[in-house]
Order: C-alpha cells, then sequence, then structure tokens
C-alpha cells in the first residue's frame, strides 16, 4: 500500500479497550494494544497515502458469544449495557467497515471507530432513583 500511494488499514478493536469487566484483562490489554497499534501505524504510513484505523464493536453476536447468549440472565446483562438494549449482529459491522475502507472516510485515520450501540456513551451513567 505504501508503494503504491494509498489504501487503507482496518484492524478490529472492542469497547474493552477502554471500558473494563473483571476477568478480561488479558482481552483487554491486547484490544488496547491494537488502538495503540493502528495510531503509531497512521504516523507511520500517512505519509506514504495509508490510512489506518480501528472499529471497537461492543457486544455482538457471534459463535464466540454464543456461550454467553445461551445464558439468558448473561445475556440480558450485557444488552442493558448500551442504548438499543439488544446485541449487535455481525452484519453490523459491515457499514463501519466499508466506511472506513471508502473514500468517504479520506481524511480519517488514526482513529478508533465504536460500533457498541451507545455502550461507552452511557458507561457509567447514573439514574437517579425515579427516573
Amino acid at each position: 500500500m505504501a508503494s503504491q500511494g494509498s489504501g487503507s488499514i482496518i484492524l478490529f478493536s472492542s469497547i474493552r479497550s477502554v471500558v473494563v469487566e473483571p476477568g478480561q484483562s488479558m482481552y483487554a490489554a491486547t484490544k488496547a494494544g491494537i488502538v495503540q497499534m493502528v495510531r503509531v501505524a497512521a504516523a507511520e504510513l500517512g505519509p506514504s497515502g495509508v490510512r489506518v484505523n480501528a472499529i471497537a464493536p461492543g457486544v455482538i453476536d457471534t459463535p464466540l458469544t454464543a456461550p454467553i447468549k445461551d445464558k439468558p440472565a448473561w445475556y440480558s446483562a450485557y444488552a442493558d449495557r448500551n442504548i438499543f438494549k439488544r446485541w449487535g449482529g455481525a452484519r453490523e459491522m459491515a457499514g463501519p467497515t466499508v466506511f472506513l475502507a471508502s473514500e468517504a472516510a479520506s481524511y480519517v485515520t488514526g482513529t478508533v471507530l465504536f460500533a457498541d450501540g451507545g455502550w461507552t456513551a452511557i458507561d457509567g451513567r447514573f439514574t437517579p432513583p425515579g427516573m
């Protein structure tokens, strides 16, 4: 890509790069590492015309998450942590990916697009009783 003077590299991170869940330290560390790798690669490859970005999904219904989905209490707990009160679908990651790969994102590099149903927007919110 650098030799041709253009291109778009898209990596997948996760909401776990910025929000915590007990028992997920190794997963979170690798996803945060991807964010830093995106930033460094964008700085290194940008002068050659290559854009580097990441998508950070929330909880997505995939074979990897099937064991969680099979436990109704866990499924609901994860769904309730985002604005839409549902899990995302793998197909819902296509739009952000196509956007970052397209010329519509020609001035976007070194960033993370959170496709998380608003999880990170409302993480840590406090809703007073009666609201």
